[in-house]
């Protein structure tokens, strides 16, 4: 889906490579077609990033992971949000809606897809997840979940009847107890941090969103080893060449993205949170100042058009008047 760059379709960034937020799918080893979908989606709210796996079968799976990020794309795109996490939760609503209506269709009865998908403004991130493709936080050369996997085998866990490990290759390993299109009315988990300053000697975090091809392939103490230790689009590449050694049966897909502090549950000091936000006003205003190209030439198109109208008429009424 990408080129060599691995960065993410339709986001262009000026931060250097080790800032820059990076993202990779692969079709895996055993697959013949890729039912993974991400894309970064813009908001009034902020800038979502999201991760999708499909499932449904022939058609089933890839077209549930499309219309989900079509559906979250139209929903923030036609509304304003008050809040980021009203504006995850909204998109996320959305695309529920348009697959279950989809499941109508007999042909496309038992389609879904999981999601996981962050998103950030002025310093807020909220993370939301359904099914088990997975957010994590690395910090430092260490790894934490941050999302919780709704699955049958995870419900074995909570239980203390299998261990994490043995979830990770238990025959029924996938089944999901939620995903998107399941149910009309969406069971989401979402989860609220903000971006702390970091001081002198502390590193910066880094968000990972990816599906279960990679996971469960690829350790986690190797997840944040190859993250921490890579630029964002090396650590992608790194990643995926790492769970297709490891026989990459699945689709696989990984975003890492770059956070500019650390992230934390409790908010952080005013003046601290005032800095953060008042950036984001800066830069909202000054994106509004800028006219694309695009509308400018069709501005001095229509200013011609209606010149040369203009013009017309004044000579028809002078050759009239003579």
């Amino acid at each position: 889906m990408l080129g060599e760059s691995m960065g993410y379709q339709g986001l262009r960034s000026s931060a250097p490579r080790e800032d820059a937020p990076a993202a990779i799918t692969d079709v895996g080893c055993e697959r013949e077609i890729n039912e993974d979908r991400y894309a970064v989606l813009e908001s009034n709210a902020g800038r979502m990033w999201v991760v999708c796996d499909g499932m449904g079968g022939v058609q089933g799976g890839e077209l549930a992971a499309q219309l989900a990020l079509d559906a979250m794309r139209r929903g923030l795109e036609s509304r304003t949000f008050n809040t980021p996490e009203e504006a995850l939760f909204g998109a996320i609503e959305e695309a529920n809606r348009r697959i279950v209506l989809r499941k109508q269709n007999p042909q496309f009865g038992g389609m879904g897809t999981t999601v996981v998908a962050a998103i950030e403004y002025a310093g807020e991130v909220v993370i939301g997840s359904a099914g088990d493709s997975r957010a994590y936080l690395v910090r430092a050369g260490e790894i934490q979940q941050l999302t919780t996997d709704h699955t049958y085998v995870q419900d074995l866990v909570e239980r203390g009847m299998i261990s994490a490990q043995e979830a990770l290759t238990h025959p029924q390993a996938h089944v999901l107890t939620r995903c998107l299109g399941a149910e009309p009315r969406l069971d989401m988990d979402t989860t609220r941090f903000w971006i702390w300053d970091t001081a002198a000697g502390e590193v910066n975090d880094r968000l990972v969103l990816c599906s279960d091809g990679l996971y469960s392939h690829v350790s986690d103490e190797e997840i944040a080893s190859i993250i921490s230790n890579n630029s964002p689009q090396d650590a992608c590449v790194k990643l995926v060449e790492a769970a297709k050694k490891e026989g990459g049966y699945d689709n696989i897909t990984v975003a890492v993205l770059p956070i500019h502090g650390q992230l934390r549950e409790e908010a952080p000091p005013e003046p601290q949170r005032a800095a953060r936000v008042a950036a984001v006003s800066q830069g909202s205003q000054a994106k509004a100042a800028r006219v694309p190209w695009s509308r400018q030439l069709m501005i001095m198109f229509f200013l011609a058009i209606i010149g040369a109208v203009v013009t017309t008429l004044l000579v028809l009424w002078q050759a009239s008047a003579g």
